[in-house]
């Protein structure tokens, strides 16, 4: 006789034997007991999880001579057949060889004859989403009014390309992605009964490779028990199914969470020079990144929803602690959007290594609240993490007799002071000046009032926020605050011109300055007058402004990105808000 393979020796053959489905099997077997099984169904589900199996096995009960508590007693010729597939009142159709309109033809025409020696006619339809159109709906009566003997059963893995005229004439059952410990489970029963000796961390891993299709474990299993010598160990199932070794990941993890490009690049020269898939060590990369970030999300508990060893667990573990969940995720997105360069690219091996080196490179995200939170209370924002921040890189320039790097955070309690200042302080001053006259500013409790105004705004309504900012207070008369815009900035003006925006800011100036003032809006031609002089006055200034900008954004790999992502533009910084020309 020949060799039956572990998937089919193992094939459950009663209700109670199907793993991971229980609420299909119970819901079948009450039925057959209850004497209220329904003349069609749909299985659905992904490939490996049972759904053929429950189909042969309810096939089985509806013809069995002797039926014990809702299940076959696989004793019977009926039972037996069944289980041979030589039944002939059980019919399976490959739904993707037999997708046309007459071969529907066909079966209504056989599926009216009574059956040859069992009680009914089963007809299982497997793969029934490839079915054409046509024979869909050729099939449509049938399925609604079938004869009294006959039932059918249509599996698929794809039920939403199954037409809903069909779908409702069925009672729809959907089947699990089966889970990694009943994979493991049943891979130690088989491997016990079979008598083979293992590793339980090689059959688990196999597990995981099986990505929740228990057909899939057994086929794994057998493919590594025909090459076994002695036991089935860790090494023979990476080395037979050309699986990535989980501690080449954790290594190149580590170098990536230390920032070491050197080792992240040998590692991925290790995984080239034996001969390891570059595609899986990518998914294996993937993957990895997914478990630390659930176990940064999820600490200790997490165990229990991961895929893992322990001793895999207790590594990611450790690794994922230098990190933020922030971190993790920018790290997984940037992964996402390079894999797919990386299916198409002519040397994937160098892709990768671009991917690698990048992720070495990480900088440690800061949330845009925070990022204004700091703007507001006129700190600079840290955005490194652990890295050196823009405070240590401009006192590391200062030292290099390089260009002080311009302070784009005013503090507001220091506004109008005419004590003799460093460059820095210079050009804080005239960054904030920008504001408005200092008349005008005056007239409103100083420009430091004003900005916090502003920042209130920005908290409430951020759009109105910034437009607002783009204005410069011209004059302050008669209850009214006359602002000015460059014509250039034209939106912002009419923005800011709508009655409801009015309206808005009008109600917060009365609170915040306790007293009623309206708002006029004016438009400033750019290059007339005074304006042209004083533009003029700043230009070595400006000049020196972006300079300085250029340096910072060359020496921050964040900056760079953010601007490469957005298809941005660097400006100079002419006051605290970074708004000035380009």
């Amino acid at each position: 006789m020949s060799y039956l393979v572990l998937a089919r020796k193992w094939r459950p053959q009663t209700f109670s034997e199907i793993i991971g489905q229980d609420h299909v099997a119970q819901t079948l077997k009450k039925a057959f007991e209850k004497d209220r099984l329904a003349h069609a169904y749909l299985f659905s589900g992904p490939r490996g999880c049972g759904k053929t199996t429950t189909a042969r096995i309810l096939a089985k009960i509806i013809n069995c001579k002797n039926p014990v508590g809702g299940e076959p007693c696989n004793k019977c010729s009926s039972c037996q057949d069944v289980s041979k597939g030589t039944h002939l009142d059980v019919i399976e159709i490959d739904g993707a060889s037999n997708r046309g309109i007459d071969e529907i033809r066909d079966l209504r025409e056989k599926i009216g004859y009574a059956s040859s020696g069992g009680n009914s006619k089963i007809y299982i339809i497997d793969e029934v989403h490839m079915l054409t159109q046509q024979a869909f709906n050729a099939l449509l009566k049938t399925l609604e009014e079938p004869p009294s003997h006959v039932y059918l059963i249509l599996a698929t893995t794809e039920p939403h390309k199954v037409p809903a005229t069909i779908r409702s004439r069925c009672q729809r059952f959907n089947f699990k992605r089966m889970e990694f410990s009943e994979l493991a489970g049943q891979l130690v029963k088989i491997c016990t009964n079979e008598k083979l000796e293992f590793d339980e961390d090689a059959l688990q891993l196999i597990s995981r490779r099986a990505d929740g299709s228990m057909r899939d474990a057994e086929s794994l299993l057998d493919q590594c028990v025909s090459a076994v010598e002695k036991k089935i160990d860790i090494e023979l199932v990476r080395q037979i199914l050309g699986l990535v070794d989980s501690q080449i990941v954790i290594d190149l993890f580590e170098a990536i969470s230390r920032h070491n490009r050197k080792s992240s690049l040998e590692i991925v020269n290790r995984v080239v020079s034996s001969g390891v898939d570059l595609e899986e060590f990518f998914l294996a990369y993937l993957e990895g990144l997914r478990n630390m970030l659930v176990i940064d999300v999820g600490k200790d508990e997490s165990i229990g929803w991961l895929d893992l060893t322990k001793s895999e667990f207790k590594k990611l573990s450790d690794i994922a602690q230098r990190f933020s969940a922030e971190d993790l995720l920018l790290l997984f997105r940037m992964a996402v959007s390079s894999f797919r360069e990386f299916r198409g690219a002519g040397q994937p091996r160098y892709h990768l290594e671009a991917v690698v080196a990048e992720a070495a490179g990480w900088e440690s995200s800061v949330e845009i609240s925070a990022l204004l939170k700091k703007l507001d209370s006129g700190s600079g924002p840290e955005v490194y993490g652990d890295n050196k921040g823009i405070q240590d890189r401009r006192s590391r320039n200062t030292s290099n007799n390089t260009e002080v790097l311009p302070e784009m955070y005013a503090d507001s309690d220091n506004a109008g002071t005419e004590k003799d200042q460093s460059c820095e302080n210079k050009v804080r001053s005239a960054n904030r000046e920008d504001y408005g006259t200092r008349d005008a500013l005056s007239s409103l409790g100083g420009i430091g009032k004003w900005e916090i105004f502003l920042s209130q705004i920005r908290e409430s309504k951020l759009t109105l926020g910034i437009w607002l900012m783009s204005a410069r207070v011209m004059e302050v008369k008669d209850g009214s605050i006359i602002l000015g815009f460059d014509s250039r900035n034209r939106f912002a003006s009419e923005m800011v011109s709508e009655s409801k925006n009015r309206r808005y800011i009008e109600n917060h100036l009365e609170k915040f300055y306790d007293k009623k003032l309206a708002i006029e809006i004016t438009v400033v031609e750019r290059g007339n007058g005074k304006k042209k002089n004083e533009t003029g006055k700043k230009s070595s200034t400006k000049k020196k402004i972006n300079s300085n900008i250029d340096k910072l954004v060359e020496n921050t790999p964040m900056a760079k990105r953010l601007i490469e992502e957005f298809d941005g533009e660097v400006y100079g910084v002419n006051n605290k808000y970074g708004r000035t020309d380009k």
